[in-house]
């Protein structure tokens, strides 16, 4: 199998109201051309340190290169990161605006890109997060619809399979009110099972083997729930295997660490 990169975690137009950035950060622009660029933004992000970098470069070259769509859902794809590795909830909610309006203009650009598709779904999802229940469920639709695409137009991409059974899972627990709530808006009660999230888990791992903590978190979590003692244990321990980098990382970690107790008792 090719070698598959590690998952790492990624209203109007309101670029220009920034949030301070570093004081290097205009003084001397490095024009790069457009394959140059892309390709250092990718390498940089593969590491946590390297994405507040990524992003400052993309930020740099914005004026050049915004109508480019591989641009395009890459810059959307940076705020998604800068929302990640924020702390604060004024910056996170302005990253996550930004960025969703970023990726709706590259999907409108671009409806065959699967990228263009991928980040829209995850920046709606990070917007949802400062939502009311009812604009909550109408982001947790638009989510699942621009995730069903992506997964069509890019079928052999792990991370997707992780966000669509994180997805289904979250479905599978929703509470009898917040069904009849969404069945309101839409017309049909959302449904899903922890079987069909631990299908598009072990989906993702079959893409990757020793994809990412947080898809062994979720295995385990989902064999448990199936009372599959065993296969949960099982994916307790590869996770310990797997080094830990990002943030998720190491809730995932402390998550498992909770299953491995209950499941022990």
């Amino acid at each position: 199998m090719g070698k598959c990169l590690r998952y790492i975690t990624a209203n109007t137009d309101t670029e220009e109201q920034s949030f301070p950035v570093p004081k290097a950060f205009n003084t001397h622009v490095e024009e790069l051309n457009l394959d140059v660029l892309l390709q250092k933004v990718d390498h940089l992000r593969m590491n946590e340190s390297g994405k507040s970098e990524s992003f400052e470069l993309l930020c740099d070259h914005k004026e050049k290169f915004r109508d480019e769509i591989e641009f395009m859902w890459r810059f959307a794809r940076a705020y998604g990161d800068m929302y990640e590795l924020s702390t604060n909830t004024q910056e996170k909610k302005h990253y996550a605006n930004i960025g969703r309006t970023l990726s709706e203009r590259a999907i409108n650009r671009a409806p065959m890109n699967g990228h263009c598709h991928l980040w829209y779904a995850v920046l709606c999802g990070y917007v949802s997060e400062f939502e009311g229940l009812q604009n909550k469920i109408n982001y947790g639709h638009l989510f699942k619809e621009h995730l069903d695409i992506a997964i069509k137009l890019l079928p052999e991409e792990p991370f997707l399979y992780y966000l669509k059974g994180r997805y289904c899972y979250t479905v599978s627990k929703l509470s009898w009110i917040e069904k009849k709530m969404a069945a309101t808006l839409f017309g049909k009660i959302p449904s899903s099972t922890v079987q069909e999230a631990l299908h598009n888990f072990l989906k993702a791992e079959e893409l990757c083997p020793g994809y990412s903590n947080p898809n062994y978190m979720y295995l385990a979590k989902c064999y448990a729930d199936l009372e599959e003692n065993q296969n949960a244990l099982k994916f307790c321990n590869l996770a310990l295997l797997l080094p830990t980098v990002t943030k998720e990382d190491k809730e995932a970690q402390k998550e498992m660490q909770k299953i491995m107790t209950s499941l022990k008792r």
